[in-house]
């Protein structure tokens, strides 16, 4: 179907899954066209679906003019995954503009899997200057699995100064699931005290996959800086090759 016939569809059509199924193809075409039919029914649409859908349609068409109406679906709209929906489409759109609401979102949102999606489309948008509000609101979040999708944003940005957080994460969280995602970004965040902690967790962790994933992140750092990889106190005994995050 083409373009122009979505369009009819997705503004016209009796059923809403009727019209929720154009939105989305319109956004996978890239259709240009439905930025204004999609902006409309995103927002006056009766049925949440077609709502929820718009939003994603929109960030697939990848066009900055939605991010006013995006912004304001995220703050307004009554069904959790039309608000989650929009903030994952900012983050592709990479406007600056949507920034500070995406805070106020993260900050503020009731749905604990929306703050996490506002947290990560903040690393889709590098904004740096986040990462600090990022690490607070998980320290303060109380979801285990919104803490450990939260991490995904920290993961993307790759900074040195989550390695506080990350420390205590992998060594004190109650989730394993959280303790594991930590020991991942470690492998990523290479420093002597790094080593140090990811040997404790390999050797003290109560759960096998954490174990695991501090074994995987050591074995990531010794090849990161050339050196061979046998057994986690051979590569302890050289942390001191490894320099300190600020002097490289």
């Amino acid at each position: 179907m083409d373009g122009d016939k979505l369009i009819a569809v997705l503004t016209r059509h009796p059923e809403p899954r009727k019209r929720a199924r154009a939105a989305l193809d319109l956004g996978e075409m890239g259709y240009e066209e439905a930025l204004e039919p999609l902006i409309t029914m995103m927002k006056h649409d009766d049925h949440h679906l077609v709502r929820r859908d718009c939003a994603e349609a929109l960030g697939l068409l990848g066009l900055p003019d939605a991010v006013d109406a995006l912004i304001e679906a995220m703050q307004t709209d009554d069904f959790h995954y039309t608000r989650n929906e929009a903030a994952e489409a900012l983050g592709k759109l990479k406007d600056k503009r949507a920034i500070e609401p995406l805070i106020t979102f993260m900050q503020e949102e009731e749905w604990d899997f929306a703050r996490a999606s506002a947290a990560l489309a903040l690393a889709d948008l590098n904004a740096k200057e986040t990462l600090p509000i990022i690490l607070d609101s998980i320290a303060n979040e109380e979801d285990e699995f919104t803490r450990r999708d939260m991490l995904r944003a920290v993961h993307k940005f790759r900074d040195y100064t989550a390695l506080p957080l990350l420390y205590d994460l992998v060594q004190n969280d109650p989730s394993w699931e959280v303790r594991k995602k930590a020991a991942e970004i470690l492998g990523w965040l290479a420093a002597p005290q790094t080593v140090e902690i990811l040997v404790t967790v390999l050797k003290r962790d109560s759960h096998v996959q954490v174990r695991q994933e501090a074994e995987n992140a050591l074995q990531l750092i010794a090849r990161d800086y050339r050196m061979n990889y046998t057994t986690a106190e051979s590569l302890l005994a050289r942390k001191d090759e490894i320099p300190e995050p600020n002097s490289e």
